[in-house]
């Protein structure tokens, strides 16, 4: 037996008693009362969905609802909403349903739609740089929004969970008790332990199958995997790849999984005189080695990236396009830019000063710290020196800039097209721009693409983005990866979806 197998069967005899104390007084085991029990590593300080990205957390319990929504396929499909109509470039009619009511029993109306969309926009400010809205008005039933500049994509971005629905006048506490459209509203909300949730009878598609839902914040992989096999919980999200193996000959569980956009992408710090300079981050790039990654350290579950989207998507890139692992070339980089191991103890040196950095990530995603380890390892082979911090207010870290390189995970086509991923990525004080990248030429396409409305020409467009940016070295998209759910077998009807915000749904159910 090699040593990870040893470790893994050592922690998996010895984690039973550990999770008995964990779920202790917070859990019913074999919830039978209609009560599905959610474990998951991830957590959030909010449940408003016009915070950051909270409303992530209200859509996939079934808090939250949004005008439109995406299925398998990423096509757009009605749902709050009946359809819609392009009036001109700039103006957009869309025509509401008649029979959704807010968990309060008040009529979801054009006028309340109107005041939720305008107060994500002024609470979230991904949702103003991506909705781009001038002017929202009803007449009669129907709500008209205006843009400031021509917005192919805009249904493509209601979507987006920040454009959730939500009775704003008769919420009183947004951050924990947001009241949606959806067939769960919200009991009680502990960010750090917990969260509760019961069935809104008079949901619009019809009462939902389970009377209540639990969420349980599980501090790891492992503790999380062991809850799950001791049956406290029904669903888990968020088990490592590695652990999948436990549940995958059993009858009582089942794993449903799917392919998604979600990359795991290498954020560079352009305020780092070191790696503001393309020869280091090149000589980087060139031994981070995404097969090996994928085959040993994700078992398989995860695909290389060559850039943001996936194969299966039209503006995806060639998966050639992107460097193959040299190491040899990248010390020949180095070496030629003056970054030079002058006293012989491993590290390079540069003006006098050993290059050290420090990569960023956290633990919620389980395959993140690994392939931190991974990375750090193959850099010291040139000579860097890399430090690993884990940390679990990764949002502080990234948007105060507390990073040389960090290490995160992404949806890259959360609402069916790349163009808000690009912009929010890539264009100067961009939302998702932690690492200050600007260029120029980079804005202009960004700019260009955001006001192209025939779709090949966009594909094309964002092509020729994510090429930039590899060829500038800007950022390293590792792996593609798969989502996974693992549930005892007879719960039914829970969604797993590319876009990763849809989960529980009125006809989820435990038979």
């Amino acid at each position: 037996m090699n040593i990870r197998n040893y470790i893994k069967k050592f922690i998996f005899l010895m984690l039973p008693l550990i999770t008995v104390l964990f779920f202790y007084g917070c859990s019913s085991k074999g919830t039978g009362n209609n009560e599905l029990i959610l474990g998951t590593t991830i957590s959030t300080k909010s449940i408003d969905p016009a915070k950051d990205y909270c409303g992530w957390y209200t859509a996939r319990y079934g808090v939250s609802e949004t005008l439109f929504k995406l299925d398998e396929s990423m096509n757009i499909i009605p749902n709050l909403a009946l359809s819609y109509e392009n009036i001109d470039k700039y103006t957009w009619k869309i025509i509401l349903r008649d029979d959704v009511t807010f968990q309060n029993g008040e009529k979801m109306t054009p006028e309340k739609v109107k005041l939720s969309l305008e107060r994500a926009i002024a609470k979230n400010n991904r949702a103003k740089e991506t909705l781009n809205i001038k002017k929202i008005y009803t007449e009669d039933s129907n709500l008209f929004i205006k843009t400031n500049e021509p917005h192919p994509t805009i249904i493509n971005d209601l979507c987006d969970p920040f454009a959730s629905i939500i009775d704003v006048d008769g919420t009183q506490d947004f951050d924990n008790a947001p009241i949606g459209t959806g067939p769960f509203k919200v009991e009680r909300f502990d960010s750090i332990k917990s969260s509760y949730y019961s069935k809104y009878e008079n949901y619009w598609q019809g009462e939902p199958a389970l009377d209540k839902i639990k969420v349980i914040k599980v501090s790891d992989s492992d503790t999380l995997a062991m809850a799950l096999q001791t049956g406290e919980l029904d669903v888990a999200e968020g088990i490592s790849y590695s652990s999948l193996e436990l549940f995958e000959k059993r009858k009582d569980y089942k794993i449903e999984g799917i392919d998604t956009s979600r990359v795991v992408v290498l954020y560079y710090n352009y305020k780092n005189k070191y790696l503001n300079d393309v020869n280091l981050r090149k000589s980087i790039n060139l031994v981070i080695n995404k097969e090996e990654y994928c085959e040993f350290l994700l078992g398989g579950a995860a695909t290389p990236s060559s850039g943001a989207f996936p194969q299966s998507m039209d503006y995806s890139i060639d998966v050639d396009y992107s460097s193959k692992i040299d190491l040899e070339k990248a010390n020949e980089i180095l070496d030629a830019n003056g970054y030079i191991d002058i006293d012989k103890d491993g590290i390079r040196e540069k003006d006098g000063e050993k290059i050290e950095i420090k990569l960023v990530t956290y633990s919620s995603r389980a395959e993140l710290p690994i392939l931190a380890q991974a990375i750090q390892s193959d850099l010291k082979k040139i000579g860097i020196d890399m430090h690993v911090e884990v940390s679990d207010s990764i949002m502080d870290k990234l948007n105060s800039g507390d990073f040389d390189v960090a290490l995160y995970s992404n949806v890259t086509a959360s609402t069916g097209d790349g163009s808000t991923y690009l912009n929010n990525l890539l264009k100067t004080n961009g939302d998702s721009n932690y690492g200050s990248y600007s260029d120029n030429q980079m804005d202009n396409l960004l700019n260009e693409l955001n006001k192209e409305f025939d779709p090949n020409k966009r594909a094309e467009l964002e092509v020729q983005i994510q090429k930039k940016a590899i060829d500038e070295d800007a950022f390293n998209f590792i792996a593609h990866m798969k989502l996974n759910f693992v549930m005892k077998s007879n719960v039914m009807n829970f969604e797993v979806n590319p876009t990763d915000y849809y989960e529980i749904n009125y006809k989820t159910e435990i038979k």
